[in-house]
């Protein structure tokens, strides 16, 4: 039976998102869903998913949205003057791109400091482990993806035997669901008129003829602080419609497709 992976990014991004995302969880659909551990939701969203079964909670490593866990004077290669993380746009702005390979981007100069992204991204771990209590289900990354951010990604995760689920799509071990209602540039207007629900139906007879495929999604409602801090705002109110639409849910289970998650999914890591 093809089995098919649905994964949630960016949980506790704004407190909206979050609720977006349990709602998401709650109606099925979302079987993976990755925190952000530096964001002051964090606490809130992972005792609600305390206990939901059938749900690997995994990491998104953060080093470009709001503020570090460690303090501005022990990251200060990461941060900019008001002490937050710079964001994928400036780091992009600041240092020319050579290569690029899909998500992976390779800078001059490498924007990232190796002791001191790998001090927050340990931080970061530690702080998925007081909030619920074990290792991540899978470690993952957010937005931007340089050299130096993926080393430190396998060393965070080495440390705490934790998968890498990037690897999965970068080595075509899933296949990938495209996110083709996604657009680089993406302003708002085209973010509120795509149409996630049919560009998905219109993938079906390829998830069903794959063992594994895997959909990324950024489901969550939408407050100002959403609209402050990144540039996919309003798409994640059209995600939320794909992930919790009893249509779609009734094309899987008519094609035979299984909803899993990384645990049950039988994946060679």
């Amino acid at each position: 039976m093809p089995k098919l992976i649905v994964q949630a990014d960016d949980l506790a991004i704004t407190h909206a998102a979050t609720l977006g995302t349990l709602r998401s969880v709650k109606a099925g659909m979302v079987r993976a869903v990755g925190l952000f551990t530096n964001r002051p939701d964090a606490a809130f969203a992972a005792g609600e998913l305390a206990g939901v079964e059938q749900l690997d909670l995994g990491m998104d490593l953060n080093l470009v949205t709001g503020a570090p866990l460690l303090s501005a004077d022990q990251v200060p290669s990461l941060v900019g003057p008001d002490g937050t993380f710079r964001t994928s746009h400036q780091i992009k702005a600041a240092h020319r791109t050579i290569a690029q390979d899909g998500f992976y981007s390779t800078f001059e100069p490498e924007p990232f400091d190796h002791e001191q992204t790998l001090a927050e991204a340990r931080a970061q771990v530690v702080r998925f482990f007081e909030l619920v209590g074990r290792p991540p289900a899978y470690l993952h990354h957010h937005a931007i993806i340089s050299p130096m951010l993926d080393q430190v990604l396998h060393e965070v995760a080495a440390e705490s035997d934790v998968p890498v689920m990037d690897d999965l799509m970068r080595f075509h071990r899933v296949n990938q669901v495209a996110n083709s209602w996604y657009s680089t540039p993406f302003p708002a207007e085209t973010q509120a008129g795509c149409d996630p629900i049919g560009e998905f139906m219109a993938q079906l007879d390829v998830i069903a003829a794959h063992e594994v495929s895997l959909l990324i999604v950024h489901p969550g409602y939408l407050d100002a602080e959403l609209l402050d801090i990144t540039s996919y705002h309003i798409v994640r109110v059209r995600d939320l419609e794909l992930v919790t639409s009893p249509r779609v849910l009734a094309a899987l289970a008519e094609r035979g497709i299984e909803l899993a998650n990384y645990t049950s999914s039988g994946l060679d890591w």
